[in-house]
């Protein structure tokens, strides 16, 4: 009797564990989504030709200093006569996204000044930013550096280290340009209207634009120009 006993003790245990174990996995708790295939290469010798935008195609021209339909309403991105300001939340960098749904293939161009905190935080423009906390980031520091990431599920993958570069105006409250252009996997990027450093990115072939702020100050940008390339 003690050993059929036994016998449905471990039956029922094994069928509550099986039972336990799809529903778990059911409610998502066990199961998490892979990273995309990434090809993530970057260098500062600029050996790829790169489209020449044309303002025939401009999809967006905005400077930013007023509010217009579509961009979220906070006090994070605030809009005013001298431009789009932004600021950290909750000691986390900020990203305010364009509202256009832009075609995988652009160039971006945006005119950027820190207004106060750390000069060692990078700021700039986000691209093909397909859902939160995934995108690819370019930005420069008020140290005179420049970077280029991918985030993916919010984990940062640098694909180019802060490099210095003798166009980046240094200092807070410098102005700089900085320009992001965009074709399939090909990425060069542009400070000042200077080529700096070109990639191939293969994360994700699509998604939006936005500006990133740092996580300790406020970041201005200005004349905000989307085209098609």
């Amino acid at each position: 009797m003690q050993k059929k006993t036994n016998f449905w003790k471990r039956g029922i245990t094994a069928g509550l564990l099986c039972l336990l174990s799809i529903v778990v996995v059911a409610c998502g708790a066990l199961v998490t989504l892979p990273p995309p295939a990434m090809t993530a290469t970057g260098s500062t010798a600029i050996t790829q030709a790169y489209p020449t935008p044309s303002a025939t195609q401009t999809l967006y021209n905005q400077s930013l200093t007023r509010q217009t339909a579509g961009w979220a309403v906070n006090p994070v991105c605030t809009f005013s006569a001298r431009g789009l300001s932004v600021q950290q939340m909750s000691g986390q960098a900020y990203i305010c996204l364009v509202p256009l749904a832009s075609p995988p293939d652009v160039s971006i161009t945006v005119t950027v000044q820190q207004n106060s905190g750390s000069m060692q935080h990078a700021y700039g423009i986000v691209f093909r930013h397909s859902s939160p906390h995934n995108y690819d980031f370019f930005g420069i520091d008020s140290r005179g550096h420049f970077t280029l990431t991918v985030v993916v599920n919010d984990i940062k993958h640098v694909v180019l280290p802060f490099t210095a570069n003798s166009v980046i105006r240094k200092g807070v409250y410098a102005v700089n340009e900085l320009q992001v252009i965009v074709k399939g996997q090909g990425v060069t990027m542009l400070v000042n209207g200077t080529p700096v450093a070109q990639a191939t990115l293969s994360a994700f072939v699509s998604g939006v634009v936005g500006v990133r702020g740092i996580n300790d100050g406020s970041v201005l940008f200005r004349q905000l120009v989307i085209v098609a390339v």
